[in-house]
């Protein structure tokens, strides 16, 4: 074996070593983290649920997760699906609605609240997303997140900077088409699933 193909194996074999090594790293730093990573994925989820209903989210992640256990249910008749009441076994206050939408460099999941008494959305919130910065990523200004509020839709896009006050107009974001229509889809989405005025919430 020629010197040059003895320091080729010697990479090689450094290389793999080194991969190993890492690859080892990574996977017992995921498993050491998993179980916090999970919890707070909880917690963005319980506090989203919270705003959409129109709640002052509390700084103390125990007070919101007994508001949740308590005001919250999820709707066996629709998985990701969260009905609100102001007290155990109360009248449903608030829908809330779990979504995703394929945004331009992948999906975008979203809580959204609707008042089941009258049809019109509240807020918008963002729980993930992986769009442009400066550009898709603007869904989650407030301003963007706002305008679903007190509408009803089925929605369209207009230009940003319209600031329509129609139920069924929602500024896009300019250079962000895909974004906004997946924003778009997602809302007409739960607009098709609302339930009709005869139909009640499952308790």
């Amino acid at each position: 074996m020629t010197p040059a193909v003895k320091e080729g194996v010697r990479a090689i074999g450094f290389m793999a070593l080194l991969s190993a090594v890492l690859i080892t790293c990574v996977a017992a730093l995921s498993l050491a983290t998993a179980e916090r990573v999970e919890r707070n994925a909880n917690l963005f989820l319980q506090q989203a649920v919270m705003e959409v209903a129109g709640q002052t989210v509390p700084a103390d992640p125990a007070a919101v997760a007994a508001w949740y256990a308590g005001a919250v249910t999820e709707d066996p008749a629709a998985p990701g699906r969260f009905l609100v009441r102001d007290a155990p076994g109360g009248a449903v206050r608030t829908v809330v609605y779990r979504r995703q939408a394929r945004g331009l460099w992948g999906l975008i999941t979203a809580v959204v609240g609707v008042n089941p008494a009258t049809g019109a959305f509240r807020q918008l919130r963002i729980l993930d997303q992986n769009e442009t910065p400066g550009l898709g990523a603007r869904i989650t200004e407030p301003w963007f997140l706002a305008q679903s509020d007190g509408r009803r839709g089925p929605f369209r896009l207009v230009p940003e900077g319209t600031r329509s006050t129609r139920t069924d107009e929602l500024d896009a974001i300019t250079g962000a088409t895909v974004t906004s229509a997946a924003i778009r889809d997602m809302l007409n989405g739960v607009v098709r699933d609302l339930p009709r005025p005869s139909e009640e919430p499952a308790p």
